[in-house]
């Protein structure tokens, strides 16, 4: 496996650890960087970074983006895998109408609040071409076509609910539906790492929740699921959440598929997410 990091960074230091040459402008004020996480100078951009934060009230890199890239052996011998970087859009779904019950949240981190209603949403806005996308709020919906290749296979651990337009409407979407994932039991488990970013794995815990729902900012590994809490559904939710709340955001689960799975979505091509190797641990 080969770890690639992408970062923005403030065109105005690129000069303090880059040539003229590397990287790519994004105008004038950042510059695009990628580099292999194992790359001798990959340290050296947290160091900057924790030097300009600490002295220049300033930051280094502004956006950061880990890839990783599997031999075909690794993705044979996988057990499970992670659905990710979903395409997103907006807007949320509570702009459009749709309520939680925040009374089931988690009263530390607010992770957790219960769909209280169905999902009512402005499909027109949902990406082109793809066949999953998520909200910015992390309501996941998906395409006829996935939800057909789903009763083909016999893929389990999924419910399909339809979308509406808005409250005051009856008019369901043809072409898109919910996805709502019936097992949220698969347990996070270390070497897994979570933090704020690659350099940074939040040790005062910063965005980990005392109770344990929320269990940090942003992924910065592969994951790894206890594999005693894995029910061998084709789809199923971790029971910790990620990310914070914070207006239209909402902490988001892991979504975590089988090899069937993948090898359905592979194969047929579809579209509008990533998949990484997880392990069960």
């Amino acid at each position: 496996m080969e770890e690639i990091c992408e970062f923005r960074i403030w065109e105005k230091y690129a000069a303090r650890l880059f040539a003229p040459n590397e990287g790519k402008r994004l105008g004038s004020l950042t510059r695009k960087v990628e580099m292999r996480v194992n790359d001798a100078r990959f340290k050296a951009v947290g160091d900057l970074n924790a030097s300009i934060q600490r002295h220049e009230n300033d930051l280094f890199f502004t956006y950061w983006n880990i890839r990783r890239h599997y031999r075909k052996e690794e993705l044979e011998k996988a057990e499970l895998f992670l659905l990710w970087n979903i395409a997103t859009f907006e807007p949320a779904g509570e702009e459009c109408g749709t309520q939680y019950a925040e009374s089931v949240a988690c009263p530390k981190c607010k992770a957790g609040a219960r769909q209280a209603t169905p999902l009512f949403l402005d499909w027109r806005r949902i990406p082109k071409g793809k066949d999953i996308a998520r909200t910015i709020a992390g309501e996941i919906v998906v395409s006829r076509r996935l939800v057909e290749l789903f009763e083909q296979h016999s893929i389990r651990g999924a419910e399909f609910w339809p979308i509406r337009q808005r409250p005051a409407s009856s008019a369901e979407s043809k072409d898109w539906f919910q996805l709502t994932v019936q097992s949220h039991a698969a347990q996070v488990v270390l070497p897994t790492k979570i933090g704020i970013n690659p350099f940074d794995e939040d040790v005062a815990g910063e965005y980990r929740c005392p109770l344990g729902d929320l269990i940090g900012l942003a992924r910065l590994s592969e994951v790894w699921i206890s594999r005693a809490s894995y029910t061998g559904l084709d789809i199923v939710a971790s029971s910790q959440f990620v990310g914070t709340r914070r207006g239209l955001l909402r902490p988001e689960r892991f979504l975590l598929a089988s090899p069937k799975l993948q090898k359905v979505i592979e194969t047929r091509k579809l579209k509008g997410y990533k998949i990484e190797v997880a392990y069960l641990a």
